[in-house]
């Protein structure tokens, strides 16, 4: 059951959060799609290893002296960076629909942007498709819309078989059979290797060095209506697990800058900040070695 907007509202201010929802339609309840596999901590244990670690690391914080990294960082405008030039290395907003589907979404949002970082083309729409991942997943065993996916998986299938552009084959939201167009292993874009990150420091220097990362977190009732500002968990019931792309962290909102594939019509055009530790956000998120 959704939350009602207008008590939710009233829940928000009266509790003092740090976003912002609207009274105004009724919310959609939108897909998600993570379901971590025997390789991954199991979403309750996300939760709680995210907000112990984010503890720590404010301890450790008050007696470190200078960082590794900036203070914050944002890859939709990215500064002059080493040797690239300044602009947007995020592609456009995608939309998963009703399908289960955001693993594959979020990966290939990390792995877009690994494009583009390292063609030197911001402000380039490098659209890959995330129903090849997703459906035609070679070698691994896949997602499907109304079970989900993993990341371990569709990561592993990123490295040995890769994507193929949109075009040749666009995602619609609902199962389809892989059907890509007839040369698509001459179009494939690959990883060479991934990894997982469990350290916040680790994650904001990758980030600010390398690019976007994917990560999963916990969607509570109330995330559906979040429209702005600085989201944590105030209200509602346990939804289930979703991922999305990690463009960027700002220490001074404490909060980590997420790419969402819920539309432009959803959150802050379709991106939204989290909070430090909240819902197992940061207790692991994942790095893609492109070049």
């Amino acid at each position: 059951m959704a939350i009602d907007p207008k008590q939710l509202k009233d829940t928000l201010s009266f509790a003092g959060a740090r976003w912002k929802t609207s009274v105004e339609g009724e919310p959609r309840r939108h897909a998600l799609g993570y379901v971590p596999d025997i390789t991954e901590h199991s979403l309750q244990a996300r939760e709680l290893i995210a907000f112990v670690n984010n503890k720590h690391f404010l301890a450790m914080a008050a007696v470190a002296g200078p960082l590794p990294y900036p203070p914050q960082f944002d890859w939709r405008k990215a500064a002059a960076h080493g040797n690239l030039p300044n602009g947007n290395y995020v592609t456009p907003i995608r939309d998963q629909g009703q399908c289960g589907s955001c693993v594959s979404f979020g990966s290939v949002a990390a792995l877009e942007s690994a494009v583009l970082i390292d063609r030197k083309t911001p402000d380039k729409d490098e659209d890959l498709s995330e129903a090849f991942l997703f459906f035609c997943h070679h070698g691994v065993s896949g997602g499907a819309c109304s079970t989900g996916w993993n990341t371990s998986q569709a990561l592993t299938s990123l490295q040995g078989t890769g994507t193929v552009d949109e075009k040749c084959f666009p995602y619609t939201d609902h199962q389809q059979t892989c059907n890509p167009c007839s040369d698509w292993q001459k179009r494939l874009t690959k990883i060479k290797a991934w990894q997982s990150i469990t350290s916040a420091a680790d994650m904001k220097s990758w980030i600010a060095n390398k690019g976007p990362l994917i990560t999963c977190f916990n969607v509570y009732e109330d995330f559906d209506n979040y429209t702005s500002g600085i989201y944590h968990h105030v209200s509602g019931a346990l939804r289930g697990g979703h991922c999305v792309c990690c463009v960027g962290y700002d220490d001074k909102s404490r909060a980590w800058i997420c790419k969402n594939s819920w539309g432009t019509g959803w959150g802050e055009h379709g991106f939204f900040h989290i909070a430090y530790g909240q819902c197992g956000i940061d207790s692991t998120m994942w790095g893609l070695e492109f070049a």
